[in-house]
């Protein structure tokens, strides 16, 4: 029996979210793709770092997620984002190596992902490193990380053409995984047509620029006659940012028309996807972005930043959705919202986009070509 392991070498709150999110919510389409696996007799498990004394593992829906003790550092810096190691890991990994080890981390990887790679050559198994975002380290210790790794695995073409163009990745094996969905559970219903429902999903962070979404809600207001609202659903990465947010929909006279929901599993999201009218997505550094699938696999088009990374590849101005710059996000949404016929449109062609290239087939087939 072949063994896979998915390694997320990091803690919750180190990427902003509870434990929680990733017992349910985390790396959905990796651990649906792996349950397809699971299925056919290979053994999988997903791996995570943890603030906790010990390690422990659950299953939740099917799948094994093994929780790991951070090791170091420690105290105040024990969820610092790229330090974090754990013993209790490498230990388990050298005693029980997978025969595939997938590591996820972000294209600067991390001193314990080059460590456990080391280990694994050495060994003799093979790894695969998943990148995330088009942001790189091309350090020597990176390169020889990335060079010894059986291939690469991207999840937009846009972030592979942009790996190509440096002369680090130019004769890798790069390949694929688009981050599908079950289209047959993400599913549109009938949306509002009396009032504009504005949705943001995502943490609240200073890097997903969610005040321009406030700014949007209150241009809608003064420039067009229909009751508008915005609903943002997320875990709070930044007190203090969320505060300046709330003082600035007081500032704006929008608090009536803002609703802050928090975090909520993946499935209780369709709900609010099925209601909106469109998902806003500010960000001007975006990867992937599964939240922009799951809202076109429910109808609702996605208003996204030009340049900005994942949305380039998914979103097609005017087609699928808007593409625009920060400047024009606001007018260019208002322009949206003046044409029922483009909003149809939009919402049909968002739906049959993600049919196309975007179903969980697609993840399927990209990780069997990795495991084989």
């Amino acid at each position: 029996m072949k063994k896979i392991s998915l390694l997320h070498p990091f803690s919750a709150i180190s990427i902003g979210l509870s434990e929680n999110d990733l017992f349910f919510s985390h790396s959905k389409p990796h651990e649906r793709a792996l349950l397809k696996l699971q299925g056919e007799g290979y053994e999988v498990t997903m791996d995570y770092f943890t603030g906790s004394v010990f390690p422990f593992s659950k299953k939740i829906n099917g799948m094994t997620k093994r929780f790991w003790p951070i090791s170091k550092p420690v105290l105040k810096k024990r969820h610092a984002w790229r330090k974090q190691h754990s013993f209790f890991h490498y230990w388990n990994a050298f005693f029980n190596t997978p025969d595939l080890t997938i590591i996820n981390m972000s294209g600067h990887g991390s001193a314990y992902c080059f460590k456990l790679a080391d280990m694994l050559v050495k060994k003799q198994k093979p790894y695969v490193t998943m990148l995330g975002g088009i942001h790189i380290s091309d350090d020597l210790t990176a390169k020889k990380y990335y060079q010894k790794a059986h291939h690469l695995i991207v999840h937009t073409e846009i972030q592979k053409r942009a790996l190509l163009q440096n002369s680090v990745f130019k004769d890798l094996n790069i390949r694929v995984m688009p981050l599908g969905i079950d289209t047959a559970v993400f599913i549109p219903k009938e949306k509002p047509s009396s009032t504009i429902e504005l949705l943001f999903v995502g943490r609240i962070s200073r890097l997903k620029q969610i005040e321009l979404c406030l700014n949007t809600l209150h241009y809608l207001i003064e420039k067009q006659d229909k009751p508008v609202n915005l609903t943002i659903v997320g875990p709070i990465s930044d007190e203090t940012y969320f505060s300046e947010l709330k003082q600035l929909a007081i500032k704006l006279q929008i608090v009536e028309h803002l609703k802050f929901i928090g975090s909520v599993e993946q499935v209780q999201l369709i709900p609010y996807y099925q209601k909106a009218n469109l998902l806003l997505l500010p960000s001007t550094h975006e990867s992937f972005g599964m939240v922009m699938v799951e809202a076109m696999a429910c109808g609702t088009p996605v208003a996204a930043i030009k340049g900005s990374g994942g949305p380039d590849e998914i979103v097609e101005n005017n087609i699928n959705g808007i593409l625009t710059s920060r400047a024009e996000y606001a007018q260019d949404i208002l322009k949206h919202f003046k044409s029922l016929g483009k909003q149809q449109q939009l919402s049909i062609q968002a739906r049959k986009s993600v049919e196309e290239k975007w179903s969980l087939k697609k993840t399927e087939e990209a990780l069997r070509t990795s495991i084989e």
